[in-house]
């Protein structure tokens, strides 16, 4: 049987915007054994690119923006779903007067800000272009990341998004982010038809055994997929019972795993 690790990015791998060596090295041994990797992340392909690549971490498969795309190991898209027209921009219109927003758009090559609330940048979402409201109607966009550092008004914003928006959106927070992406996008519906699709003939022909690693609230819908959920003792305790157990660090995982003799069918 192989077997399969999905991460989350941002405060599992990624920490300031850099890979540990231990966690590097531990992947690169992951995948020489015959195993597979694969990333599962709110960042778009352009910001996790600009983290992985220089940091030398290569994998398999992702699921980024939040499950609404899917790529291979070269970050070539093998499937993507866009927020419906005009929805962007309108959500972009809502919030970016908002005191304490900060407002993204993401289109399938470039991550933009379209208004700067906090006057600082956030580690999750650091290299952007800026662009101006009026020329969205130029750009498809994926998804609308917000970062909104009051937790009652993040809350208020996704009332206020799904009620306007809800045949067309979808919401994920992630830690001080919302990501506002296209209808059936989360990171368990990426993981979902990852496995149905590209991973569909390795999982007929040898079996896969997943195992899925990440600190976050929206890693729940990712775990609840996994024949194994791990997380990281900083998550929270809603992530913390969605997982069988908690690892300090995925070279923790892999050097455990390298260990054991895999499952047979």
């Amino acid at each position: 049987m192989r077997r399969l690790i999905v991460t989350d990015l941002d405060s599992t791998i990624i920490f300031n915007r850099a890979v540990a060596r231990a966690d590097r090295e531990a992947m690169e041994r992951w995948r020489a054994a015959g195993n597979l990797l694969a990333i599962d992340t709110g960042k778009s392909i352009f910001a996790a690119r600009g983290v992985l690549e220089p940091e030398g971490v290569r994998f398999d498969y992702g699921v980024v923006f939040t499950g609404a795309v899917l790529i291979d190991g070269e970050y070539r898209v093998l499937a993507a779903r866009h927020l419906p027209d005009g929805v962007a921009r309108a959500i972009v219109e809502d919030t970016a007067g908002l005191p304490g927003v900060t407002t993204y758009a993401t289109t399938i090559t470039q991550d933009y800000i379209l208004a700067d609330n906090n006057g600082d940048t956030s580690s999750i979402l650091q290299v952007f272009e800026p662009m101006s409201a009026a020329l969205m109607s130029e750009h498809r966009f994926i998804g609308v990341p917000l970062r909104v550092t009051d937790d009652f008004l993040r809350e208020r914003i996704e009332i206020e998004a799904v009620e306007r928006w809800g045949a067309g959106i979808e919401c994920h927070r992630n830690l001080e982010f919302l990501d506002i992406v296209p209808t059936g996008s989360s990171k368990g519906g990426g993981l979902a038809e990852l496995l149905a699709g590209p991973l569909a003939p390795i999982r007929a022909s040898e079996g896969l055994e997943v195992w899925t690693l990440g600190d976050s609230y929206n890693d729940v819908s990712m775990h609840a997929l996994a024949d194994h959920p791990i997380t990281l003792p900083w998550a929270p305790p809603e992530v913390s019972r969605a997982c069988e157990r908690v690892v300090g660090s995925m070279a923790e995982l892999i050097d455990d795993l390298l260990g054991q003799v895999p499952p047979v069918l």
